[in-house]
């Protein structure tokens, strides 16, 4: 064997290519290598166990006498393990630095062996990454020492666990911490549970509602970049702001929007790079007048690159928007100066009223968007939007625009301009671009002239070309809406057969 092979270093690299591929190809191939050698045994042996998605490797270690395979492709142990089997096992566990759903692969009889070792030194002292259901049965697994675990990602059963929620492994730098609670999706969680983590870099608690002295220690901590969690009230009033100096990623959910601007107002966010907020119900106008304002409060700014305001709750058909709510150019007003912004995505039942020069003003403003999507599922509930001569002219002030959702005015459009005629458009689009028609009125007689605009389009980036027209619920708000989605099908399909025709030619 050549000497360059007894260097670990080297095995390592080598043996790693055989750890990167599907897990059906990897496993078989390192434990080919960890038998071919002594010096082939240890790195191969450390790839083969580094990560653990379930338990039953840690039966199937052992000898045949002390385990048997169970149905449901599951092992359980014959009886207590000997010294010389927890010796075994302790031969392999120190080698394991990820460990997935735990829970399978052996019985839950067996799973509880390893909650109580022999010895009083740790079962798996170099985990560093847990993913586990924190039951009344798999909870004495977060009471084991684990003393390098950086990463921990808990699903909660039900609210009494939480009481029982252990102090342990002081090192977490991610928490991910999700709450299976039928009657209520945003759950307080008591402050202690966060404090006593002082390196948290990541917290992804969508469904934990957070309260302000938790808020508080995450504030303080300078490692903190991406925080999510939910607001279910607004935080009392304070004289001293929330000032998250290193904050990049920060996702809000709460059942309404004035907990959210509410908080916007008492924090600060000067680094925040991609914010989201997402919210069950309706808001009001105060409360989108709030949340727009809101945002350029927080010290948000010229580092925002993606902005996000999603309803997730879509009213039944027929239920009309809040009395008076109108998505227009005041709501995005104060969002100009983000000269950063590279995608805005807005999606709240509302009606939407943005003319031609309101679209081009935020255009200019966000040169280097990739991607403009408003009310791409809520609709737009109006007869405006963009006209396609505006369309163009947006397109050609931001050049990096791969995804559009947006309604397109066609009243009138019965004949492409000159210089809207594919061969006289001049763009030059990114390439899968894609434009999703959001809820619009369309007549007869103007299919043909929307149909060639858009096939122009298409030609502008190839058979890459994406277009969708909306034929859901937000059309129902129109008169003769069974119509309109059969034109706009008829122009889908068009432009499908214009860009066969072109690749056919371009080959």
């Amino acid at each position: 064997m050549h000497h360059a092979l007894e260097i670990h270093e080297i095995l390592w690299k080598i043996f790693s290519y055989c750890y990167q591929q599907e897990r059906k190809q990897a496993t078989p191939n390192l434990a080919a290598l960890a038998r071919t050698c002594r010096t082939f045994k240890e790195p191969a042996l450390d790839l083969l166990w580094r990560d653990l998605h379930d338990s039953s490797p840690l039966a199937r270690c052992l000898p045949e006498a002390s385990h048997r395979l169970s149905t449901g492709n599951t092992y359980s142990f014959n009886r207590p393990l000997t010294q010389v089997e927890w010796d075994i096992l302790r031969s392999y566990t120190h080698r394991i630095q990820a460990l997935w759903d735990f829970d399978s692969g052996l019985d839950w009889g067996s799973v509880a062996t390893f909650f109580d070792p022999p010895a009083t030194r740790p079962l798996f002292p170099n985990l560093r990454r847990l993913r586990c259901e924190y039951t009344v049965q798999t909870m004495a697994l977060l009471h084991l020492p684990l003393p390098s675990l950086v990463s921990l990602s808990v699903i909660v059963e039900s609210l009494h666990l939480l009481k029982s929620f252990p102090n342990f492994s002081p090192n977490i730098r991610l928490l991910h911490f999700r709450v299976c609670h039928p009657e209520d999706t945003f759950i307080k969680i008591e402050p202690s549970y966060i404090t006593r983590w002082q390196d948290l870099r990541f917290v992804i608690c969508r469904q934990v509602a957070l309260d302000r002295d938790a808020l508080m220690h995450l504030s303080r901590l300078p490692a903190l970049t991406r925080l999510d969690f939910a607001l279910n009230a607004p935080l009392p009033p304070s004289d001293t702001p929330l000032l998250f100096a290193n904050m990049h990623q920060m996702n809000l959910d709460s059942r309404s929007l004035q907990p959210i601007s509410c908080w916007l107002s008492q924090s600060r966010l000067p680094a925040v790079v991609h914010f989201s907020a997402s919210v069950d119900s309706c808001s009001s106008m105060q409360d989108v007048t709030s949340f727009s304002a809101g945002v350029p409060m927080c010290n948000a700014g010229h580092t925002v690159e993606t902005l996000t305001l999603r309803q997730s709750f879509s009213p039944p058909d027929g239920v009309h928007p809040p009395e008076g709510l109108r998505l227009c150019f005041n709501n995005l007003q104060p969002w100009v100066g983000f000269n950063n912004l590279r995608r805005l995505e807005l999606n709240i039942d509302s009606n939407v009223d943005l003319t031609d020069t309101e679209m081009l003003t935020l255009a200019s403003a966000w040169p280097q968007l990739i991607h403009l999507l408003i009310n791409a599922d809520c609709g737009w509930k109006s007869h405006g939007g963009i006209t396609p001569g505006a369309l163009v002219r947006l397109l050609e002030t931001c050049r990096s625009l791969k995804q559009i959702a947006l309604a397109i005015d066609t009243r009138g459009y019965t004949q492409v301009p000159p210089g809207q005629m594919p061969g006289s458009l001049g763009l030059t689009l990114p390439p899968e671009f894609s434009i999703d028609v959001v809820d619009s009125v369309i007549e007869a007689e103007s299919v043909p002239a929307v149909t060639t605009f858009f096939s122009g389009l298409a030609t502008c980036c190839g058979s890459r070309f994406s277009f969708h027209a909306w034929n859901g619920s937000p059309m129902m708000w129109y008169p003769d809406f069974g119509q309109y989605t059969i034109r706009w099908s008829n122009v889908e399909n068009r432009i499908d057969d214009a860009l066969g025709r072109f690749s056919e030619s371009s080959n």
